[in-house]
């Protein structure tokens, strides 16, 4: 008789979504004391799988339980079975609660039990949401969530919400929440979950992420004010009990409540491409041991007690954590089938220079096949798309040498079929106890296994002619793998040394590196010194000076800048570094120290270089830096007069970028290094390469949708301008950080700090510089912003006056700018004659200096303008180029008001099927990259959506019902 019939037969039913309870048809069992039900919880929780007696032991008493432990687990669930099935024989073991193996299964299924008919219900919801059926998802979702009356085993025990078979289960709850929150959103029925929603976030006060959906479902049914309560009360909790500030998805709530631009599209909804990504690094050949910690974890995966989703392996360094991962990862990437994701964190990196989450998520979407214009900007709502492209995917993803919890959290899939194997020096507690991880510590290899390792690198009969030899070494190696392959290495290269020779070497050393300060075994620095000595006095040179470069990998390029020699005389010490494994060539060349070796290096520069040298160094390093993103970010800047530097230093190498793709690679590659640089040149003394340095950052910065890390890094540029007394760099950095604060939506600030640049220039006399800052308080002017005013005629008044100035200047993109800032004032204050006249002019300044984006955007507001004017078959052209040269660079929010204009324009000529079409792909952008366009109604789908499905709205066409403009783009003007 199958679970389902045994079921209907009884009428069985048992509650654990809140505090524990079970029926026998109407009636409620009284389930006996504490310990009892607390063993009924677990096995309820476990939901139809075998529970092991030891789990129910600690369940029950944690690390004091005591000798006669079992036998009460085994009088508890005789208890149970009775209290189940009242007219059981004695020693039966009954219908319900059976043994499995050495423990036990209750036999449950979603008729009998509120956790399972909660998951198939948010199985039944999630696939309404796949069909677009986000209504019918919507009231599924209530079903499920209603469900619960409190936490997981509530009054069980006051620690039970510390034990990870309970807040797993709670998890389910707080994920199936936020997902009711986005189909709501997604479909306006934001009322119909905001109670339910509401009850859950209550049990969880410090979960940002669904606190944030809260406010965005009270804005979104009517209670504004309440929303921004709920924000500022939730901002309050988080600085009172964690004594931080509110992260990024709830400022971002908070900031569309303020601009009344709650989305009705969902930012979580994605088409996943069909990509298998395959990044795992390359297996090694010379893999040996650690067969009991493969072992443990393979049997963890297949256990059926509880299925493993997280893996983290953590040990000291130079245990092999990494090692062991990849080759997990490749033993079980069959079970895998949608492909492998890795990345180094480098969380450890001696230079500061981690991979932070969102660079990692950036790189898992790319691998994924995100196109790179459709990556969102801000890391919350990276990390949505990411576990909607993974969602259903049975994916290995692999996080290595991960710092802290906050490194990998972002990076959790969240679907339970898929694997992530965590390594860290760290015990990363958290994910033990709130995400259920299964912990695995790579202490040093078993004598027998490091023996095997070192047999396996120098061949079995050179260990075998040496045993003894061999038992030394690995002695003081302290069995860590780490040492032992570098020892192996350099003995391999000198197959004619006899091993016992290496094992006096190694303990007439008694140094010892500070990172392997452990026991007196762990002596590093005498390993390290032999691969070290074999190195020519040119290379040694080379090893002690590339440790100064403080980013995670060097090129070519930069560590012959740092060296100050030719770059064919440094890629023959780096050879001769890769062959003695004191560097890798990672990716073609681009170069890395392990950090322990690194810091080897470090001492000996320190011991054998002067600090004139290493000085030197330093700056030749911080000026190709200078030099070369210099050179490259002109490439992203256009067509405007680059600002001359100094020429390099003697010895210094700069690299270039061959095209507008390529600078902005490089830039990607080189972020955090010039992001740390930044701080070491104010830190050395160098505050003017700092500053300049700085600026280099803004086009990348402002096209990857940085703005945090801009207004960071320029916050120091300016610091580093006036430590410097460089009043040119001073005016510079204020301007790029008014464009960072500008796109912060901190108008403010930002007119503030071109406020303080007028002075300046006046000062100066830089007559070249004026019209720029006079443009940009135009620009910052004539956006409305939060509170929706726009000053267009004082706006004017600085756009005519910027125009002067670059005409005095002859400066045709300065004028060409100015001339489509007039324009658009001209537009807005009711004067579309004068304003065609005169972005038509500066879209032919545009194409004469080859701005295409420029270009764009006057064609769009001259077709805005015909619009305005009643010319509708004049202005579809002029929307139609636009929107092809918008689309030409990689423009969105251009090709959002194009195509919302261009509807506007085909519907005027009664060409409604083309209009509707336009009208649909912008909505479909905006929804995408969760773009707004400013319209009438202030900034949200719904004016579109009114178009597309015939609701009267605003009229456009006519004089005074023109859409006010997307927010300019500074760093492109």
């Amino acid at each position: 008789m199958d679970s389902a019939a045994r079921t209907s037969s009884t009428g069985m039913r048992f509650s654990v979504l809140g505090p524990l309870r079970a029926w026998r048809g109407a009636d409620e069992l009284d389930l006996g004391p504490r310990q009892q039900r607390l063993v009924l919880a677990v096995l309820l929780v476990r939901a139809g799988q075998p529970v092991p007696l030891s789990e129910l032991v600690d369940a029950l008493w944690d690390e004091d339980a005591p000798s006669s432990a079992v036998n009460v687990v085994h009088r508890h669930v005789g208890q149970l079975r009775r209290v189940l099935e009242p007219d059981l024989p004695l020693r039966a073991s009954g219908r319900w609660l059976v043994r499995d193996g050495s423990g036990y299964r209750l036999l449950v299924d979603a008729e009998s039990t509120d956790l399972l008919r909660f998951r198939a219900l948010v199985v039944e919801a999630g696939e309404a949401v796949a069909r677009g059926e986000r209504a019918e998802a919507v009231a599924v979702y209530v079903k499920a969530l209603r469900l619960w009356r409190g936490p997981c085993g509530l009054g069980l025990r006051p620690s039970s919400w510390a034990d990870p078979t309970f807040t797993a289960v709670d998890r389910e709850c707080l994920v199936a929440a936020a997902e009711a929150a986005d189909a709501a959103l997604a479909c306006g029925l934001a009322g119909d979950v905001l109670p339910t929603v509401r009850a859950v976030a209550a049990r969880d006060p410090l979960n940002e992420e669904l606190h944030a959906r809260l406010v965005l479902l009270l804005s979104a049914s009517g209670h504004q004010a309440e929303a921004l309560a709920e924000y500022r009360s939730t901002a309050a909790r988080l600085a009172a009990e964690l004594g931080v500030d509110p992260g990024p998805a709830l400022r971002e709530a908070q900031r569309r409540v303020l601009r009344q631009q709650v989305p009705i599209g969902t930012p979580f909804e994605v088409e996943a491409p069909v990509v298998r990504p395959a990044q795992l690094p390359r297996d090694l050949s010379t893999f040996s041991g650690r067969d009991g910690d493969l072992t443990r974890m393979l049997g963890a995966l297949d256990s059926a007690d509880r299925p493993m989703t997280i893996a983290l392996i953590d040990g000291m360094p130079g245990a092999g954590k990494t090692t062991v991962a990849v080759r997990l990862a490749y033993e079980i990437a069959n079970r895998y089938p949608d492909g492998q994701l890795f990345v180094n964190l480098r969380g450890f990196d001696p230079g500061g220079s981690a991979v932070e989450p969102a660079e990692a998520l950036r790189g898992f979407l790319y691998a994924l096949g995100a196109p790179g214009d459709r990556v969102p900007a801000e890391p919350d709502e990276q990390a949505a798309l990411y576990r909607a492209l993974l969602k259903d995917k049975r994916m290995l993803v692999v996080l290595d040498n991960a710092r802290d919890v906050e490194h990998v959290l972002p990076l959790m899939p969240g679907s339970p079929r898929c694997l992530v194997v965590v390594t860290s020096r760290n015990r990363l507690t958290g994910l033990l106890v709130d995400e259920g991880a299964h912990p695995f510590t790579l202490d040093p290899m078993p004598v027998a296994e490091a023996r095997a390792m070192v047999a396996l690198r120098l061949g079995v009969a050179r260990s075998a002619r040496d045993p003894d030899a061999v038992d030394r070494i690995v002695a003081m190696c302290g069995r860590l793998p780490l040492a032992l392959a570098v020892v192996a290495a350099r003995a391999a290269a000198y197959p004619d040394m006899p091993l016992h020779s290496i094992a006096e070497e190694l303990e007439v050393a008694q140094g010892g590196l500070d990172a392997f300060g452990y026991d007196d075994t762990s002596d590093l620095r005498a390993v390290f010194s032999w691969s070290y000595r074999t190195l020519t006095p040119a290379s040694a040179r080379v090893f002690r000076m590339l440790a100064l470069h403080w980013g995670p990998d060097i090129s070519l390029a930069a560590g012959a800048s740092l060296l100050g020699v030719p770059p064919r005389e440094a890629r023959a010490g780096l050879a001769e570094l890769t062959r003695t494994r004191l560097m890798t060539e990672h990716k073609p060349g681009r170069y890395q120290f392990h950090d322990l070796v690194r810091a080897y290096a470090l001492e000996l520069g320190a011991e054998l270089d002067s600090a004139e040298d290493r000085r030197e160094a330093a700056e030749r390093l911080l000026d190709h830096l200078l030099q070369s993103a210099h050179t490259i970010h002109l490439l992203l800047r256009g067509p405007r007069p680059p600002v001359p530097l100094d020429d390099p230093l003697p010895g210094v190498t700069p690299e270039t970028a061959r095209d507008y793709d390529d600078a902005l690679a490089w830039f990607e590659t080189e972020r955090h290094v010039i992001e740390s640089s930044v701080a070491t040149a104010i830190a050395h003394g160098l505050p003017a390469r700092a500053c300049w340095l700085a600026l280099t950052t803004q086009q990348f910065y402002q096209r990857h949708g940085l703005h945090h890390s801009w207004a960071v890094t320029m916050e120091l540029g300016l610091r580093a301008a006036r430590e410097a007394g460089d009043r040119y760099g001073e005016v510079r950095s204020q301007r790029s950080l008014a464009g960072a604060y500008y796109y912060l939506a901190d108008n403010n600030r930002a007119l503030a700090l071109l406020r303080e640049a007028e002075p300046l220039i006046d000062e100066l006399g830089w007559d070249s510089e004026r019209p720029y800052v006079q443009r940009n308080i135009a620009d910052v002017l004539s956006y409305s912003g939060p509170s929706g005013i726009a000053d267009y005629p004082t706006a004017l008044k600085y756009y005519e006056n910027a125009l002067e100035g670059h005409r005095a200047m002859a400066n045709d993109h300065g004028m060409a700018l100015s001339i489509e800032g007039i324009g658009e004032c001209k537009l807005r204050l009711g004067e579309p004659e004068a304003a065609i006249a005169l972005l038509t002019r500066s879209a032919s300044l545009y194409r004469d200096i080859g701005d295409r984006n420029g270009t764009a955007s006057s064609f769009a507001t001259l077709g805005e303008a015909h619009l305005v004017r009643g010319r509708p078959a004049i202005a579809a052209p002029h929307l139609m180029a636009a929107l092809v040269l918008h689309r030409g660079v990689h423009e969105r929010r251009g090709e959002v008001n194009d195509l919302v204009l261009l509807g506007d324009a085909r519907a005027a000529l009664h060409d409604l099927d083309t209009a509707r079409a336009a009208w649909e792909e912008a909505l479909a952008i905006m929804v995408e990259h969760h773009l707004t366009w400013s319209g009438p109604t202030g900034g949200t789908p719904t004016e579109i959506r009114a178009r597309i499905e015939g609701r009267p709205l605003h009229a456009v066409g006519r004089e005074g019902g023109v859409p006010t403009p997307e927010r300019r783009d500074p760093a492109s003007r």
